[in-house]
């Protein structure tokens, strides 16, 4: 997730990372000069880019917040974070919310009510997610720390806090496996200065091991369908990085397998949020300050572009975060802006996955 104090910078787009090496290096060369996507479902420009694949429209669904008093990070509301619960509701962060408001509420999808479940005067939360390995809520804060809690408030306690492999972690995303292992991202860096990573915790969260780094604002993060990969979004780069995990997912796969640049964007003064990915492996990239989500195939097609209708008296254009139901093609959108904190629905081109 980011807010209003991004756009104090000038957006670039720097020269492609070294891409995966031998033979995957030449079928994506080779495809570039044939004009022939990899997966062969849509043709590519000449530049290399994706053509525009179809536009999907979000539909409005229910307003979950009002539009927040000024404060340092602008006057707008931001949500981030939607994670389907244990209950069926939507739990999401309300990231700007004032120090006497919950800044973790939930959604009750077939009453449209919100509750709040939890509320910190300091916390900066930037995601939400539940873990696998004991049911309980994580949440990401950029000022350094990573929290848990059960689902309805209680237990509240800190698993991750101050520098960690030798700087501070400003945490952002993040993403478990099967075992409750936490692969969270790190929002540090520029495309000058490169320096946001890819941290792997224990579900206890100790023994913190880096994955990736060298990132520009590292940001979204979801596993492929099989956990063998995790796509990752680098905010001020613009662009989506694939990253094959070993057979344990303790280290990068290595070999032929090493990280390369999947997607990219171009966002102008807005960047790429956090993502999601379904059940057919297509990934889903929230576009901020763009009021639009990307979907791209596991290879690169742009597929569809979801977007928010500006239908309101001011802008809406803070796309951070989505969830597909598991099970279903019902996406929901968290979006913020000048009007206050929303949710939109979409219909998603794969089923949702737990995540």
């Amino acid at each position: 997730m980011r807010f209003a104090r991004v756009f104090g910078r000038r957006p670039t787009r720097p020269g492609r990372r070294s891409a995966v090496a031998g033979l995957a290096g030449a079928v994506l060369v080779a495809a570039c000069v044939t004009g022939a996507a990899a997966d062969g479902s849509e043709p590519v420009r000449a530049d290399g880019s994706a053509s525009a694949g179809k536009t999907i429209t979000a539909h409005y669904f229910t307003k979950v917040a009002p539009l927040d008093p000024p404060g340092s990070l602008g006057h707008n509301t931001s949500l981030e974070g939607p994670a389907f619960g244990p209950d069926g509701e939507l739990y999401m962060v309300h990231s700007t919310a004032p120090a006497d408001q919950p800044k973790v509420i939930a959604l009750d999808l077939r009453t449209r009510k919100v509750r709040g479940i939890h509320r910190d005067p300091t916390a900066l939360y930037a995601s939400l997610q539940f873990s696998p390995a004991d049911g309980k809520i994580y949440l990401t804060d950029l000022n350094g720390r990573i929290d848990r809690m059960n689902p309805d408030g209680t237990g509240y306690s800190t698993v991750v806090s101050g520098r960690v492999l030798g700087r501070q972690l400003a945490p952002d995303d993040i993403a478990f496996d099967h075992k409750g292992a936490m692969f969270v991202t790190d929002f540090q860096g520029t495309p000058w200065e490169p320096t946001g990573r890819v941290i792997r915790f224990d579900p206890d969260g100790t023994h913190p091991t880096v994955l990736m780094d060298g990132l520009a604002g590292a940001n979204g993060i979801s596993f492929d369908p099989q956990y063998s990969a995790l796509w990752v979004s680098e905010f001020r780069a613009g662009r989506v990085d694939y990253l094959p995990l070993s057979a344990d997912r303790t280290k990068p796969a290595g070999g032929y397998a090493d990280p390369g640049v999947g997607m990219y964007g171009n966002e102008g003064v807005g960047g790429f949020d956090s993502n999601a990915v379904d059940a057919d492996g297509n990934v889903y990239q929230c576009a901020f300050g763009d009021g639009k989500v990307y979907v791209y195939s596991p290879h690169g097609t742009l597929l569809a572009t979801i977007v928010v209708p500006q239908t309101m008296p001011a802008p809406q254009l803070l796309t951070t975060n989505l969830a597909i139901e598991p099970g279903t093609h019902d996406g929901y959108l968290v979006v913020g802006g000048d009007n206050g904190g929303f949710v939109y629905t979409f219909r998603a081109l794969g089923p949702g996955v737990a995540s």
